[in-house]
């Protein structure tokens, strides 16, 4: 992800509901139409060109193919790349996206920018979990504050990792046929 637009511009973006509702319409890889994506978030066309303009500057939507329809030029729109499926794996170890101390100082407006993206997923998913009547557990926040030496942060981080790296494998029903995609973020201040 390589915004043009600022933290602050970008924060504005993700508290607008426009953008949420544009982001879970257009996950698919192919890319939807203006009209399409009108039709599935019932946001007026006149009220979605200025919002997809800048989710395209921010790179929160690509444009994925055009099509010449008469004199006019149709933009399809996707949101597929930020999926940590769309995602480059150069970072991935063990189904853990990791980055380095050394890539977030180099990054540090992506990477914020990153956060404040998975942040908004999350709590799309707490609001979608309020909604529904359900006892099962989709979305939670968990949150601990301990006294650790160097060392014993060093350690817990590693354990967590280690945790979440080989979570596929240690399942303890690997066979079954209905699963669902888990999504995991670690953050430490």
């Amino acid at each position: 992800m390589m915004s043009k637009v600022t933290v602050d511009q970008f924060a504005k973006l993700m508290v607008d509901d426009k953008v949420g509702k544009i982001l879970n319409a257009t996950q698919e890889k192919d890319g939807l139409t203006p009209k399409e994506i009108s039709k599935a978030t019932k946001i007026a066309n006149n009220k979605l060109y200025y919002t997809l303009n800048k989710m395209v500057e921010a790179d929160l939507l690509m444009i994925v193919r055009q099509k010449k329809v008469k004199n006019l030029t149709e933009n399809y729109y996707s949101s597929s790349h930020l999926s940590q499926q769309g995602q480059s794996n150069s970072f991935k170890e063990d189904n853990v996206i990791n980055f380095s101390d050394d890539w977030i100082r180099e990054h540090g407006e992506q990477t914020l920018q990153l956060v404040m993206l998975q942040h908004h997923e999350l709590i799309e998913a707490l609001k979608n979990q309020l909604k529904k009547e359900s006892d099962d557990s989709i979305a939670m926040s968990s949150h601990s504050e301990i006294d650790l030496s160097a060392e014993g942060e060093k350690k817990l981080i590693s354990d967590l990792f280690e945790v979440l790296g080989h979570a596929e494998e240690n399942d303890p029903n690997p066979d079954a046929k209905e699963k669902r995609r888990v999504r995991v973020q670690l953050e430490k201040w």
